[in-house]
């Protein structure tokens, strides 16, 4: 089964009007009161926690045909739509994508208070690095020199020490790379996505033709999404 890992550019206020994808309320509350559009929403981390939570909605976003079924695009038109209902957390729900052209991402909306929203802060981790896969197959890369695979559908977890670097390439000479990814005092975990051989991944010089050509990329995710993967991989192993 293949996850299309594109990076969420979790830029939502876009979003507004490309609504191509069918974006549906499957449920919602009864009781929740709108205090205004939400400008920021998090990542919740802890299902067993919901102490300072307030159901807000169940939000689905389907891919139609003719449109993307990037994972990423789905989840930011759900992530669009669960802000302007007043949510600023989420929390996976399910992911159905056994129909290919018409992939399905639920998720369910909260309002979390101040002090809960400390707590899912708190509870980031601190000097860790996360590798993602893509496109359902294992997918080489090379870490401090030494050749690695991620398992497919799977990813690295790589904890920075402080005194030492840790170096993420992809694909030799003409792939890429992030070098000298070091630990600081209270550093968020860092979260990569890493693609193989194909077309793109870096702005071409200035005179050459509009693409570039590599082996290779490796592309920093927005955390919210790269979390919000993590649940939905593990609920999928079980």
């Amino acid at each position: 089964m293949k996850l299309p890992y594109l990076v969420l550019a979790f830029l939502v206020f876009c979003c507004g009007h490309v609504y191509s994808q069918k974006v549906e309320i499957l449920k919602k509350s009864d009781t929740f009161q709108r205090k205004k559009k939400s400008r920021e929403i998090v990542y919740w981390s802890n299902t067993a926690d919901t102490s300072g939570l307030e159901y807000v909605a169940t939000i689905s976003s389907t891919a139609v045909a003719m449109e993307s079924k990037a994972l990423s695009r789905l989840c930011a038109l759900a992530v669009h739509r669960g802000m302007k209902s007043g949510a600023n957390t989420f929390m996976f729900h399910s992911y159905t994508d056994t129909d290919s052209t018409r992939p399905a991402l639920t998720l369910d909306f909260f309002f979390a208070d101040d002090s809960a929203l400390q707590r899912n802060t708190d509870r980031e981790e601190k000097n860790v690095v996360y590798i993602f896969g893509n496109n359902g197959k294992a997918m080489p890369l090379q870490i401090n020199g030494k050749d690695v695979t991620i398992p497919a559908d799977s990813f690295l977890r790589y904890e920075t020490t402080f005194g030492t670097a840790l170096n993420i390439s992809k694909g030799g000479s003409f792939g890429a790379s992030i070098g000298n990814i070091q630990a600081a005092v209270g550093k968020p975990a860092l979260y990569y996505a890493v693609s193989g051989f194909g077309l793109g991944g870096m702005v071409p010089p200035p005179g050459s033709i509009g693409i570039s050509f590599t082996t290779g990329r490796i592309t920093p995710m927005d955390p919210h999404f790269a979390r919000m993967l993590m649940d939905m991989q593990k609920q999928r192993k079980y």
